[in-house]
């Protein structure tokens, strides 16, 4: 509710700033939040210029003012810090019995509460006693915790930052406080009854209590809108409207906002980096010039700092196991002692890590490998880390686990910066205000043991809100709609306006009635006075600048439809981006080589090469990944996985069937077993495939074993079927060969013999498309090339047999060959089946096969960027280095 008492309205362009700011009285002006405060005193700056020295105008949001004005009359009560109040609502909580065996956890819960209180707190709720027999369960639990906690806080004699309304009253009624001389309301300020209450008897003291209007409107609004096919264009979209509305000479103020701007922060960070902030590419500044992006996100959080998330990083990798994606953060963080010196090293155990270790690891694990691989000196700063931490007693005061937390940070070297960096001052401080907050936590939870510190550090790290501070005001804001309010811009793009975002939906309280929210005026009570606040605030954001945008997006950042907001017409004219406009300008001379190409493969590179068949699917998905994988030799690093990993788990079922035909050798003796003798076989076979799981537990073996134990016995139920007597003649065949210029050591899975034909089989344990094997699109080369070389070390080839040993998709095969295109017995389509055909087929790929092996020696790196990107998985380093998928058996 807005404020309903005495103060004098002032009327537009009637805040006289100047006198304000001579006539040494002092005046407090009160906004909702710090977004609007920093508006008006960017207002007062431009009105007011050098004059504008702030020693006698504050402008401040009210909630920070009620703390300062209690604080400032050095009372007997502390008011707690949102953490503070939370952890005694945890403590109320957990000691009323109240909740059931079955929740593990109560901070949420606790979360859930502390707003429920604060809120009837600061409206004044009283819930009824009737709510003990009538109520529901949670509103039961919230008369009691409620009970409680205010027992807890009278006790103790603290207040809540809901109660502080009603206690500045009284010491107020007590004459107590010290009050400014002039007291201003921003034109939208909330109020509640309590605060409404306070100002009343603010205003009969001798305090001139005044209300400013709202800014300037600027005359009607020139508004478009913008429908993206999807998530990235609505942004890329956002992005080249700002570029275009700040490139010229006069100073703008802009601003994009939307509901909540969380989903769209990194893309708009990635995009506005492409279109406003390419110079810093070109480092040359000025003597004395930062290099700073020209937009500020309002909603920033300290723990998104790169320093600051390296600290917590390495606080939380002591003394427990953490995921191996952790550990390899810390290695390869430029915040440790020696970052730079030893990063190389420090890349090189990161990869041994990953290969070697499980999804779940320890410091002291990675130290032994470290020493048994001669990496000890390259993470020296994680010996004395864990040296540091094994001091630190099990339980301490909260006060106590900072300083200990200070030292291990020391002894990792943290920040590995020298003083006088501006952005990693201002992390630095923000970080030591946070530890500050959970200093004061030692009155509430007393002695405590690491995991509770560190739960607790998180809490307060990940909920500050934090933005560096500049010298000048940059010309872009990102913000949400709550916090554009109140303020003007020259310009302003509204994203992100689904029916999904916009109303905002109501979450209802499970503590508190809504007859009493909607009585007391509490905003967004119910939906219809929701509907009323958003579209109120999205009509007062669309004109605060004279061009506005709005946007949406027809899919959402999950590729899920979405809907238009129903809060606008969708009328207006559509806004198309400039062609060919830039956001920055820059002249630059460059240096362009002669000859701007890759050089042939050379005889001594290719005598080097390493890759297999490899090298040819690499090339069939594009010549540029395959440039990169293995000319340069960029591999993707490995990344660990939850449980086994897929790569290991098919070289397994490899090895047992391996091991199975090598003894069994043909389909007479497959027949002459009894299922009983065939089990007894392939358990044994898979006990000394499975010979190299032993770093796995016990359980996660036993239940691999059982999978892959039915998926071959379902497999050797296939090959009882058919059509025609075999004999295996080889299992995973080595030999070396020359692909039309590139030479290849090669491994067959099996060679079969049917009657007086041979073919080669290829087991695969995921799923592969047939078409795959076609010339004109073959991405899977490696049977193609198989009976294309195969006469050189194995004798010659008659067919191809693709075998998919698939629980889910069931057993397939694909069979191409000089005399049949099966099996089993079915029908084919398109089979390839005859000499003829075989030939044909086999011409068509050594064509194409050639094609490749000509294009990558030649230097070929080409690259179809709108290709489907599934044909890739996107490395953070390179944007076009696939991740190892199931191997190919080559080398």
């Amino acid at each position: 509710m807005k404020y309903q008492g005495e103060f004098n309205k002032l009327r537009q362009n009637e805040a006289q700033w100047s006198q304000w700011l001579a006539d040494g009285c002092t005046t407090i002006v009160l906004v909702d939040h710090e977004g609007e405060a920093a508006a008006y005193r960017q207002q007062i700056a431009d009105q007011q210029g050098d004059a504008a020295y702030l020693e006698w105008v504050r402008v401040l949001p009210k909630a920070q003012w009620l703390v300062e004005l209690w604080d400032s009359s050095f009372p007997a009560r502390q008011v707690l810090r949102p953490v503070q109040l939370l952890v005694l609502a945890e403590q109320c909580v957990e000691n009323s019995k109240v909740l059931p065996d079955s929740v593990i956890g109560v901070q949420g819960i606790a979360q859930r509460f502390v707003d429920a209180f604060e809120l009837a707190e600061r409206y004044g709720l009283e819930m009824s006693t009737d709510i003990d027999s009538t109520g529901t369960g949670e509103q039961q639990a919230f008369l009691l915790w409620q009970e409680q906690l205010r027992a807890t806080l009278r006790a103790q004699n603290l207040l809540s930052a809901g109660q502080l309304a009603g206690a500045l009253l009284e010491s107020l009624q007590a004459k107590a406080l010290e009050l400014p001389a002039r007291l201003v309301l921003s034109h939208a300020l909330e109020i509640s009854p309590p605060e409404q209450q306070l100002l009343s008897a603010v205003a009969e003291c001798a305090v001139e209590c005044l209300q400013l209007p709202a800014f300037e409107n600027r005359g009607e609004s020139q508004l478009q809108q913008f429908c993206a096919a999807d998530f990235n264009s609505e942004v890329q979209g956002a992005a080249a409207w700002a570029a275009a509305q700040l490139n010229g000479n006069s100073p703008r103020q802009i601003a994009v906002v939307a509901p909540d701007i969380r989903p769209y922060e990194e893309a708009l960070r990635r995009a506005l980096e492409r279109e406003l902030y390419p110079y810093s590419l070109f480092p040359d500044q000025a003597p004395g010039q930062q290099l700073a992006e020209p937009w500020r996100i309002g909603s920033g959080r300290l723990a998104s700092y790169p320093v600051v998330a390296a600290a917590l990083d390495l606080l939380l990798v002591s003394g427990t196991d953490v995921a191996l994606e952790l550990l390899s953060r810390v290695l390869r963080s430029p915040f440790t002692a020696d970052a730079q010196g030893q990063k190389a090293a420090r890349a090189q155990l990161d990869v041994r890590l990953r290969e070697n270790l499980q999804n779940r690891s320890s410091i002291s694990r990675v130290l032994r490998e470290a020493d048994y691989a001669g990496f000890e000196d390259a993470i020296a700063f994680m010996a004395d880390l864990q040296r540091q931490t094994d001091t630190n007693p099990r339980r301490a005061l909260p006060s106590q686990w900072v300083q200990y937390f200070d030292r291990e940070l020391l002894a990792a070297g943290w920040p590995n910066r020298e003083a006088g960096d501006p952005v990693l001052d201002q992390c630095r401080q923000g970080f030591s205000q946070v530890m500050d907050t959970l200093r004061a936590l030692d009155r509430q939870l007393g002695q405590i043991n690491r995991g509770a510190a560190l739960r607790w550090l998180q809490h307060v790290l990940q909920s500050k809100r934090f933005e560096l501070k500049r010298d000048q005001a940059p010309p872009l804001q990102i913000l949400t709609l709550e916090d554009a309010r109140g303020q003007v811009f020259d310009g302003v793009w509204i994203l992100g306006l689904s029916d999904n975002a916009l109303p905002v939906p109501v979450e209802p309280s499970p503590f508190l009635l809504r007859e009493q929210l909607l009585a007391a005026g509490v905003p967004r009570a119910d939906h219809s006075d929701a509907l009323r606040r958003d579209g109120h605030l999205l009509q007062e954001t669309m004109q605060s600048a004279p061009e506005c945008v709005v946007s949406l997006s027809r899919q959402n950042s999950d590729g899920v439809p979405q809907s238009a907001c129903a809060l606008l017409s969708w009328d207006y004219p559509q806004w198309a981006p400039l062609q060919n406009g830039l956001g920055y300008n820059a002249s630059v001379e460059l240096a362009l080589p002669k000859q701007d190409g890759v050089r042939p493969v050379s005889s001594s590179e290719t005598q080097g090469l390493r890759g297999g068949t490899g090298l040819f699917k690499a090339y069939a998905v594009s010549p540029f990944f395959a440039f990169l994988k293995y000319r340069l030799g960029l591999q993707a690093m490995p990344a660990p996985v939850e449980g086994l990993e897929p790569r290991r788990q098919g070289a397994w079922v490899h090895a047992t069937l391996e091991v199975f035909w090598r003894e069994l050798k043909s389909s007479d003796a497959l027949l002459a077993l009894s299922d009983a003798e065939i089990e007894l076989r392939v358990d044994a076979a898979l006990e000394y495939a499975m010979r190299d799981g032993v770093v796995h537990g016990d359980e996660l073996l036993r239940i691999e074993r059982r999978r892959i134990r039915s998926l071959v016995l379902e497999w050797l139920d296939f090959e009882k079927n058919r059509s025609e007597a075999f004999t295996v003649e080889a299992t995973e065949q080595r030999g070396r060969a020359d692909a039309f210029g590139i030479p290849l050591n090669v491994q067959i899975d099996r060679i079969d013999r049917i009657g007086d034909h041979r073919v080669v089989m290829d087991y695969k344990t995921g799923t592969v498309a047939a078409n795959s094997l076609n010339a004109e699109n073959l991405l899977e080369p490696q049977l193609p090339l198989y009976a294309l070389l195969a006469d050189s070390f194995a004798g010659q080839i008659d067919g191809i047999v693709l075998a998919q040993v698939h629980a889910r998709d069931g057993m397939k095969v694909h069979m191409r060959s000089s005399w049949s295109a099966n099996l089993v017995e079915k029908t084919v389509r398109n089979a390839v089946d005859t000499p003829e055909k075989w030939a044909a087929e086999c011409e068509a790929w050594r064509k194409v096969l050639g094609n490749y092996a000509r294009g990558f020696l030649s230097g070929d790196i080409a690259h179809d960027y709108q290709q489907d990107a599934s044909a890739f998985a996107y490395d953070p380093y390179v944007s076009v280095l696939a991740r190892a998928g199931e191997g190919d058996g080559d080398e």
